[in-house]
């Protein structure tokens, strides 16, 4: 019999799909914000895994992957628990925006960091309401999850993909210990990260990953601070999914779930899309930049390996006359994950994601002064 799981106002029940509401805040005009649960229990023991979307306003692909994954089907072969949350984010959802509306900062920033709470100082702004619900949802997550899966959507175009977060220690005490910790946890994460089956992207090196907040992320404080191995998924296009795509997702997913003992069987071929292996890690990085006002005619499509060198977009004046030698090209070896938006582009903007050959190690320790007070 698999362990009973309580969530806002759904209880597990063995055997099937329960659905509810998970109440997140308040609004001043007196409705709830709430967030939508889906529970689905198989009859027999074993681990609960965690699969969340919707945290972004325009990414649709993540939602429509739960819809299409979970299913009687499903839960009839099931050892264990999924947990489902569709939509992190209502306000956002509604309005196709990345943010929502009463709280105005990238709500994929906003998971708690590990570091130890300080008293509320009156100068500053307090946790917004979503902040303190991802908060209480995070306890949740906690002590019920064993693995968490975070469905997001790139750009227009990009390949489907999965980022891999570095696996961060405290070094100011314990070392060793949690060294070891730590490896060990990226090696849970990389085992999962395989059965998923799709690309593979690692995150940025540590100091650049702290900066842009990214360990506030979903799934980088599930495994930073819950210790659950836990990644991001990508998948392309957003706000019109694909639904190849889609597809290839729940079977990775699906992937995850026999790699964790939930489900039998062999694991699925990822069909539908381009899986990329340089034969090199790769991480990523906004590249080629240009250096002057000018149009940017692509020559090279997401998915394709390139070379330092090679040639990967025109460069034009508005007459459409080439600037210089009329190219642009790649400074690193990799492949391509994306093309920017448009062909108009301004002085150091980025024409290309790119996943570049990554020499960073994927187990570092925080930076020194990351747990002193400030």
């Amino acid at each position: 019999m698999s362990k009973t799981i309580t969530l806002g106002t759904v209880t597990s029940k063995s055997g099937t799909i329960q659905y509810g509401r998970w109440e997140a805040l308040s609004h001043p005009t007196g409705h709830i914000e709430f967030l939508p649960v889906i529970i689905a229990q198989g009859k027999a023991d074993g681990p609960c895994l965690w699969l969340t979307a919707g945290i972004h306003g325009p990414e649709h692909g993540g939602p429509a992957m739960i819809y299409k994954l979970i299913t009687q089907d499903l839960v009839d072969r099931l050892r264990g628990t999924v947990v489902a949350i569709p939509a992190l984010n209502p306000a956002g959802l509604r309005t196709m925006k990345r943010e929502p509306y009463h709280a105005p900062k990238d709500p994929n920033r906003l998971w708690p960091d590990g570091k130890p709470e300080k008293p509320p100082d009156p100068d500053k702004e307090p946790p917004s309401s979503l902040e303190r619900a991802y908060k209480r949802l995070f306890e949740e997550m906690v002590a019920n999850a064993d693995y968490l899966i975070d469905y997001h959507n790139a750009w227009t175009g990009s390949i489907s993909f999965a980022f891999r977060d570095r696996v961060m220690y405290r070094a100011d005490q314990d070392a060793d210990r949690h060294k070891a910790e730590a490896e060990a946890l990226a090696a849970r994460q990389g085992e999962m990260l395989c059965a998923y089956g799709h690309t593979i992207v690692n995150e940025f090196p540590v100091e650049k990953y702290i900066e842009e907040k990214l360990h506030r992320s979903t799934s980088a404080a599930a495994l930073l601070v819950g210790k659950i191995p836990a990644f991001t998924v990508e998948l392309g296009t957003g706000e019109v999914p694909d639904p190849a795509t889609v597809t290839a997702s729940a079977a990775g997913t699906r992937n995850v779930m026999r790699w964790a003992g939930m489900l039998d069987g062999d694991p699925e071929p990822i069909e539908g899309l381009q899986v990329v292996d340089p034969g090199f890690p790769v991480r990523r990085r906004g590249t080629p930049r240009v250096n002057e006002a000018c149009v940017v005619l692509h020559l090279v499509e997401p998915g394709d390996l390139v070379n330092a060198g090679d040639p990967v977009a025109k460069v034009c004046d508005v007459w459409g006359r080439p600037l210089s030698d009329g190219l642009l090209r790649s400074e690193y070896d990799g492949f391509v994950i994306g093309r920017s938006h448009g062909i108009y582009f301004y002085p150091g903007h980025a024409v290309l994601g790119m996943a570049i050959r990554d020499d960073a190690p994927l187990v570092a320790p925080y930076p020194e002064d990351y747990f002193k007070e400030k």
